[in-house]
């Protein structure tokens, strides 16, 4: 029988949330992740309908009709570079879970998992500090119910200098909250730092070499904690809660270019030339070049528990050892 598992996805405005959630299923496909390369997950969006009651039968008319589903929109509007979602709503994405290759016997034989990923404005959860924001009442009720529901967490941070963050306040009081809450269903939580690819793009073809080494990512994990105060908010909760999970990692939306290795984006022209080249059909570069880096980590730890080399517990961090190194061949 299958699991169902809720993921909420918090995030101040701007971090990259829906942009995260609009790869998951490329970075998946692409086996751009940093788990082993003999394991193979397979994530296909759903309904709403088959994750509450399971696949059902169709009518014989709409064997072949199709119709755009909500992830398929969100997917057509992160290869078109559109903004930051401008709402003050939430939405649920559904996935089907499955595993294979060298995942644990004891994973593969408790699934498949069905998915539930509630992408949230970033107004709602994390408003900047001081702004004025109209949100409705039985928005902020929803959202509310959704969190202390949900199974796992991801929090969804831009790489910045977080006490400057005009979030960061907000970011504090709602681990503080949910520290506090009784009812909460919390099991994991997995910080994701977001436009890793950024850091890079002064490297050539030499940024991918350098971003897909654990230790590289775990150095910029350890700077960013000991930058912020923030994240003592969040590392109390681990300690009020003793079966809470919880671990970092960084990730990249944008990703890199297939073949030439470099940060999928020019810095030298204005805006983010995301996923195509000039003169380039953005079907055609869509698929050819744009290569998401990690976005799946996040969600995949929150459903499985399945430590990836690059998801990394505060012992990690502020440890002295070595860290884990994956085989060049995932990549």
């Amino acid at each position: 029988m299958s699991q169902k598992v809720s993921i909420c996805l918090l995030g101040p405005k701007g971090a990259g949330k829906s942009s995260l959630l609009g790869s998951l299923a490329d970075c998946v496909g692409q086996g751009a992740y940093g788990y082993s390369p003999n394991f193979h997950p397979v994530l296909q969006p759903i309904s709403q309908v088959d994750f509450l009651k399971g696949p059902i039968d169709r009518h014989r008319a709409d064997f072949l009709t199709h119709t755009l589903s909500p992830y398929e929109r969100l997917k057509q509007e992160l290869v078109a570079g559109a903004a930051a979602t401008n709402t003050l709503d939430t939405y649920e994405y559904y996935f089907r879970l499955s595993l294979s290759g060298a995942a644990p016997t004891e994973l593969t034989q408790a699934g498949p998992w069905l998915l539930e990923i509630i992408d949230s404005a970033g107004d709602i959860a994390m408003p900047p500090e001081g702004a004025q924001i109209a949100l409705l009442d039985d928005v902020k009720t929803k959202l509310a119910k959704q969190i202390l529901a949900s199974d796992a967490i991801v929090l969804a941070l831009p790489l910045t200098r977080f006490d400057e963050a005009e979030w960061s306040g907000a970011l504090s009081r709602l681990a503080d909250r949910l520290m506090l809450a009784k009812e909460k269903n919390l099991k994991r939580i997995v910080v994701a730092l977001t436009f890793y690819e950024r850091l890079f793009v002064n490297l050539g073809p030499d940024a991918f070499t350098y971003a897909c080494d654990p230790s590289v990512a775990r150095h910029i994990l350890r700077k960013s904690l000991r930058s912020s105060n923030c994240f003592d908010h969040i590392r109390k909760l681990t300690t009020s809660h003793s079966a809470l999970q919880l671990r970092l990692t960084v990730c990249s939306t944008f990703g890199f270019t297939k073949r030439f290795q470099n940060p999928n984006l020019d810095p030298w022209l204005a805006g983010e030339q995301r996923f195509r080249r000039n003169g380039l059909e953005v079907g055609r570069a869509h698929s050819e070049y744009w290569r998401p880096f990690l976005t799946a980590d996040p969600f995949l730890y929150a459903a499985l528990g399945l430590d990836s080399a690059f998801t990394f517990s505060f012992e990690q961090l502020e440890g002295e050892t070595a860290t884990r190194r994956v085989d060049p061949a995932i990549y």
